[in-house]
């Protein structure tokens, strides 16, 4: 299991070479084409409205470009650099979706209030994850991870979310050196899970090769992804995997908020599908 078709979203932020040598190493590993998208919003309200690029949004792109083949060559890597036509808003955010419909993968970066005139759309890494039906590997803006995947953490709560992360992200967990899954329950739901629910899921992964710990803890309605973050820092990931929702959240908490807070807080890496 590879991913062989790796997407990796470029703009002119403070984090974005960060992001895009996560991309490379992720590519490397697996023998991936990688494509870069470079897709950013135009601060230039005239080019908006013609829908065309600035000179400041054309120059952030050449950097880009330069950037991004300089890395590919060094790492031996075959892959493309595509900039989008211009930089309206919900333009950047579409077409982020669309492109990453055809890779395995797609690789975003976390959103940055301070990132300024650089910055990705903030709803993009959203939008993307609950749009594009493919896993996005979301990189946190503060931090270095010289390596992700080695220690995964999963969130799982036996939803189809939770089921669907899990198999994306099973490239992840067959090379990794320990899988720790992670059950966040409600005082409720935690007297109903059933066995199946308890083992299963160590069952499915054993029989791809993959040795893991579970552990389940209960919570109140308040701070449910705060408690999930806290443990999987504890456990020393370098990786969160989780499903992601729309309308409601994990487990059935916060409902509309729980990914959200989670995408713009996690300080690890996240492997999200939804």
């Amino acid at each position: 299991m590879s991913y062989k078709h790796i997407l990796v979203h470029l703009d002119s932020g403070p984090q974005v070479e960060k992001r895009l040598d996560a991309a490379v190493a992720l590519a490397k590993r697996h023998g991936a084409f990688l494509r870069g998208l470079f897709a950013q919003p135009d601060r230039n309200s005239t080019s908006i409205i013609a829908r065309r690029s600035s000179d400041h949004l054309d120059q952030s792109a050449t950097a880009s470009e330069e950037m991004f083949r300089a890395k590919l060559q060094a790492a031996g890597l075959q892959g493309h650099w595509h900039a989008l036509s211009h930089g309206e808003y919900n333009h950047v955010i579409r077409e982020t979706i669309i492109w990453s419909r055809f890779a395995d993968i797609t690789v975003l970066g976390q959103y940055d209030r301070s990132a300024g005139d650089g910055a990705a759309p903030e709803e993009l890494n959203e939008q993307v994850v609950l749009n594009s039906g493919r896993p996005v590997l979301v990189v946190p803006y503060a931090g270095v991870f010289p390596t992700i995947g080695k220690r995964i953490a999963v969130a799982w709560n036996a939803e189809r979310e939770a089921a669907r992360a899990l198999g994306d992200a099973m490239p992840f967990l067959t090379t990794a050196s320990e899988v720790t899954v992670i059950t966040v329950l409600t005082q409720a739901a935690a007297a109903n899970v059933s066995d199946t629910e308890r083992v299963g899921l160590l069952e499915h992964l054993a029989l791809h090769g993959v040795k893991a710990e579970q552990t389940h803890f209960t919570v109140s309605d308040i701070g449910a992804m705060d408690a999930l973050l806290a443990r999987t820092m504890d456990a020393g990931a370098d990786l969160l995997v989780m499903g992601a929702h729309g309308h409601y959240g994990f487990p059935f908490l916060h409902r509309g908020g729980g990914t959200r807070h989670v995408l713009r807080t996690s300080p690890v890496p996240l492997l999200l599908s939804h």
